[in-house]
């Protein structure tokens, strides 16, 4: 029994630190918008409900940022929207393309127009985890890294010293 429950702590304590190492990786690699992002994945937790789409509150979206000609019209697209100095990650369908040279492409979505530099990525190469990006908005959030990391970590560590000052003090003596 305590070797079944050693392996089931093991795995939980790993598991833990693994969650723990990506979620200090996602704080670090924030892009200039705020957002996590890894070469050219952007990680983006839906924070509403999508009208149009089929993205739900607490998805985890992994976006793809697509080159200016595999996006056509009518295709849906997430991009940076910087209204009222507030970054955020819209969605929308693609309603005029205009080429402008060949690294720079403007992009029309319900009245609003951006250039490809704002371009996120397309629904069509995105991959969406439910439920698991409400998790990571939670242990990203100020709160949520110090109650899920930080305070843990400290708790592990007080308890280590704690042991090692029992050993210290109350210890096998050498008996030579």
């Amino acid at each position: 029994m305590k070797k079944v429950l050693r392996i089931v702590f093991g795995f939980l304590g790993f598991l833990y630190f693994v969650i723990a190492i990506f979620a200090i990786l996602c704080l670090l690699n924030k892009n200039e918008f705020g957002y996590p992002q890894f070469g050219k994945r952007t990680l983006f937790v839906v924070l509403e409900d999508s009208k149009d789409l089929d993205y739900k509150k607490g998805d985890l979206v992994v976006l793809v940022k697509p080159k200016n000609d595999d996006v056509k019209e009518n295709d849906a697209v997430f991009f940076y929207d910087m209204e009222f100095k507030k970054n955020t990650i819209n969605i929308g369908i693609v309603e005029k393309k205009e080429v402008v040279n060949e690294k720079e492409t403007t992009f029309h979505v319900a009245g609003k127009s951006f250039s490809s530099e704002y371009l996120v990525g397309t629904a069509n190469s995105s991959t969406r985890y439910h439920v698991v990006g409400g998790i990571l908005d939670l242990i990203l959030s100020k709160w949520g890294f110090f109650f899920s990391i930080i305070v843990p970590f400290f708790i592990m560590f007080m308890v280590v010293l704690f042991k090692i000052y029992i050993e210290i003090k109350f210890g096998m003596k050498n008996d030579n």
